[in-house]
């Protein structure tokens, strides 16, 4: 035979095998259980460290960067060496065992520089460079054990996708992915602890490394780690709950007042207010500080037939509205375990009451969605302890404080209604800017009363005539209105409150520069760089980078369309791989122009850029789904299309998969840039990313 023919046999030959090997079931179901796995353990490590080590509460995209980053480097080596497969169940063991007793080591509450970002647990600067230092090196020391623990899982998930044909394989992925979301929403919505989550997680693991006895015993340590459950402790689909009881005074029979954390930090008290706890036991404690507070919207609007609550939260401002003759509450909260916590141990029993409807929604949707209208509005305290989603930079409550936010909700007000905004942050630009944001959302400006209780400020906004002094209460609303708090406001394209100016937070910055730097290093190491530096590799780069950009702007006009609450975000997340799935499907089965899909997409992003998304709010239900559905769901169907038809050709599945996800590890640091332009900074640089 003939070198010439040998050379035409070979690459027919491979071809035969791979298909072969494509058609194996047990090739197909180890990379389906590897993808979930990939997905699920990132959901489960991001909500666990944002739940233990308070710094990611606020920070949450770092771990889904560093995992993106132990995923695509780890396709790209492809199969674990041995020793670094070896070495996993421990990098595991310590990874979870640091997040679970995070208290133990002193890293809960690690000391955050504070200069232009406000977050709950951030300590002045004590020292310019013990804190800084010992912040960096704590965070970025976590983020290497997310890299590892996620660089084996990728190379499992590579091992098993270059045995087949790439549209194939990545289909498969898709579908393990999709998986993953599904299994670890049902677990939020279940209500189930950590011990659950790693039970479940470590389980799916065993058919990888049924064959190390170590291996199996280093996963039954890890989970027993996370096995400790407390009677006081709850998990809801946001936030780790711990519910403390002070003690009962001498001649009351049942609990006066409980202390309710989230995520390790005070959120709010449920309260017994009534008027013969409070005669009978005038200075107990927090009911006497917090008294006031309660009573500040009723001085304001006294006799309110029609009030709405949001953020009920446990349910003391739903009792104040019912103490105070309210025929009818509404209220709103966004968290079913609040919610469920507020009906059991509330001492007053608010939300038993026949003139009480509950909603378990979040504020900005609910606005949108009633038909009703109200003598008094009351905002409870708010303040949110995580982010919107972990692919944001948003907090939880970030759309509920803009202007079109308090538009909306003075649009609900009768001819003489009130606004009541009960806010707790500390720190003076934070109030400064809520001030500004009310006064340019009503066109007037508000009063502002100290509450006395958990560093409180009440802001007021009548339609007819300022509320009339109150006996107790300071009123600070000239001086809070003569200190210079700029022309910055939060708006629904910039909702960053808590932000001191449109800058990216220096703590943020230097770690993801230190993390970037790292990354660069260790691939230079490991992989020679020319195999990353061809047409193909670039294009798949910025692939993964303009993808997360997309998800991460769809995460937010969805929210704003929707609501911020949990299942939005699953769903979204859902959506968008699912549209990844039928764009690959269609690719394999119907090819389509790569250059119609780019031009479709730039024209879909040109459009989601300049429109104004208030526009949509108004319209009914269905009309939004469909409009979410054409502005949001068709730039990611169209984007699935141009990776599925780039994908199609690889030479190297793995390695093209791993680079896309390296391009996602930028994505999701260039997100960070909407701290300083706005939310429609995303869609521009994603315009600009896909033109690469």
């Amino acid at each position: 035979m003939t070198t010439e023919s040998s050379a035409q046999i070979a690459p027919d030959l491979a071809r035969t095998q791979l298909t072969t090997r494509s058609l194996s079931p047990q090739n197909s179901w180890k990379l389906f259980l590897a993808s979930f796995l990939a997905l699920y353990f990132e959901l489960v490590i991001i909500r666990y460290l944002s739940t233990e080590v308070r710094a990611f509460a606020y920070l949450k995209n770092l771990p889904l960067i560093a995992s993106f980053f132990g995923i695509g480097l780890g396709m790209i080596l492809g199969a674990p060496h041995k020793s670094l497969r070896s070495a996993f169940p421990a990098v595991g063991l310590v990874l979870f065992v640091v997040t679970a007793f995070a208290g133990v080591f002193h890293l809960r509450h690690i000391p955050l520089p504070r200069a232009d970002y406000y977050v709950w647990g951030s300590f002045p600067d004590v020292s310019k460079v013990v804190i800084p230092l010992r912040f960096l090196s704590e965070i970025l020391s976590i983020l290497a054990l997310v890299v590892v623990f996620f660089l084996v899982l990728g190379g499992i998930v590579g091992e098993y996708l270059a045995q087949l044909e790439p549209l194939r394989g990545y289909g498969i992925n898709l579908l393990g992915s999709l998986a993953g979301v599904g299994v670890f929403t049902g677990l939020a919505y279940l209500s189930l602890p950590p011990l659950a989550w790693t039970f479940l997680g470590f389980l799916c693991l065993v058919p990888f490394f049924r064959q190390s006895r170590l291996a199996l015993a280093l996963f039954m340590l890890t989970v027993a780690a996370t096995s400790r459950i407390e009677p006081t402790t709850f998990w809801s689909p946001y936030y780790r709950i711990d519910l403390h009881p002070y003690p009962q005074p001498a001649g009351w029979s049942t609990t006066p007042a409980y202390e309710l954390e989230v995520n390790h930090d005070f959120h709010q008290h449920i309260l017994n207010l009534s008027p013969d706890f409070l005669s009978r036991y005038a200075d107990f404690e927090p009911n006497h500080s917090a008294q006031t507070n309660y009573q500040i919207p009723y001085h304001v609007m006294p006799h309110p037939r029609q009030v709405l609550v949001v953020g009920a939260g446990t349910g003391n401002d739903v009792a104040g509205a019912l103490r105070h003759g309210a025929e009818h509450v509404d209220a709103v909260e966004i968290d079913p375990v609040i919610l469920k916590l507020g009906k059991r141990f509330h001492p007053e029993h608010p939300y038993a009451s026949p003139r009480v409807t509950i909603y378990n929604d979040d504020a900005r949707a609910f606005f949108k969605k009633t038909h009703n209208t109200y003598d008094l509005i009351v905002f409870g305290f708010l303040d949110s302890h995580t982010l919107l989603s972990s692919l944001s930079s948003l907090r939880l409550d970030n759309f509920v404080y803009t202007r079109e936010s308090f538009q909306e909700a003075a649009r609900l007000l009768r001819p003489e209604g009130a606004i009541v905004v009960s806010f707790s942050s500390g720190r003076s630009f934070v109030n400064q800017r809520m001030y500004a944001t009310l006064k340019r959302a009503f066109g007037e400006s508000p009063q502002v009363f100290e509450a006395g209780y958990v560093q409180g400020l009440s802001f007021v906004v009548r339609k007819i005539h300022p509320a009339p002094p109150v006996e107790g209460l300071t009123e600070i609303s000239s001086q809070i209105a003569n200190k210079n708090s700029g022309n910055l406001i939060a708006t629904d394209q910039w909702p960053f409150l808590y932000l001191a100016n449109r800058r990216i937070p220096m703590s943020i910055l230097w770690i993801v520069v230190l993390f970037l730097m790292g990354a660069f290093y260790l691939v230079r190491k490991t992989v020679t760089l020319p195999r990353l530096a061809s047409r193909e590799s670039l294009h798949l780069f910025f692939l993964g980078a303009g993808f997360l950009l997309l998800e991460t702007k769809g995460v937010m006009e969805l929210s704003l369309l929707f609501g911020s609450t949990w299942t939005v975000n699953a769903v979204v997340i859902a959506s968008f791989l699912g549209m990844g799935l039928l764009a690959n499907a269609l690719v394999k089965f119907h090819p389509f122009p790569r250059s119609i899909a780019y031009a479709v997409l730039f024209l879909l992003l040109l459009f989601s850029v300049l429109l104004p998304y208030s526009l949509l709010g108004g319209l009914s239900g269905p009309l939004k789904v469909l409009a979410a559905a054409v502005i949001v769901g068709l730039p990611v169907f169209f984007s699935g299309m141009i990776f599925s038809r780039s994908f199609r050709d690889v030479t190297s599945p793995a390695q093209g998969l791993g680079v896309n996800l390296l391009g996602a590890v930028v994505g999701g640091t260039l997100e960070n840039g909407v701290m300083i332009g706005g939310t429609l900074s995303l869609g521009i640089l994603a315009v600009l990313v896909y033109a690469f």
